[in-house]
């Protein structure tokens, strides 16, 4: 990516978060680790005058939401789910404003999306109790964009592979919130985050530079 090698940092800065979940840290210190990641994405889009002005909004309400879950405050879980259905409909808007025309291999990727989103519907919110209103929009937002993911820049996968990643980590915290809680929970969870997050806006900012340039 331009100006930085961006793949080799980021991905230090997401290994020392996933390390540190192995030990016992100030919950300021584990916030902090979380969200640099995702610091570093706004990083590149300041140094990436290609950026579509709509990728702004999608990755800092993903680093709010990072803050909003890392934090001991009172309805984090709901405030966070909150930040992050705001970035899941930006990236979506974005990605359906620069879609691509529709193709055989859109409608595989559509139906392949549609089948996930309804399976996902039908084992979470059952479960889902008081939120379930809440975990429904949610499910909505994240189909939106991954359907919207599909259809953008298809002769690249780089975008739809990170949507999915995307559902992946989310489809996790769900399944260990109101399902089948399990030790490595937060280790899947944020392995497919960050690769999705990462995924997608280089995925975007490498489309944006073929297309100007």
């Amino acid at each position: 990516m331009p100006r930085f090698n961006f793949w080799p940092i980021y991905s230090l800065f997401a290994l020392a978060y996933l390390i540190a979940l192995f030990f016992t840290l100030p919950v300021a210190v584990m916030a902090g680790l979380k969200v640099m990641p995702i610091l570093l994405l706004l990083a590149l889009l300041v140094h990436s005058p290609e950026r579509p002005l709509w990728l702004w909004p999608a990755v800092i309400f993903s680093a709010a939401g990072d803050l909003l879950l890392a934090l001991p405050i009172e309805q984090g879980f709901v405030f966070g789910l909150a930040a992050f259905l705001v970035a899941q409909l930006c990236y979506g808007f974005g990605f359906w404003r620069d879609r691509a025309p529709l193709s055989g291999q859109t409608k595989s990727r559509f139906l392949f999306v549609a089948g996930i989103s309804a399976a996902l519907a039908a084992v979470i919110l059952p479960a889902s109790g008081g939120l379930l209103i809440a975990v429904s929009l949610y499910l909505c937002a994240i189909a939106f964009m991954a359907l919207g993911a599909a259809r953008y820049n298809t002769g690249n996968a780089t975008v739809f592979v990170g949507a999915l990643l995307f559902v992946l980590s989310d489809s996790v915290i769900a399944i260990n919130k109101f399902l089948w809680p399990f030790s490595a929970s937060s280790w899947v969870i944020m392995v497919t985050y960050y690769a999705a997050q990462g995924l997608m806006v280089t995925g975007v900012l490498r489309h944006c530079r073929r297309v100007t340039g």
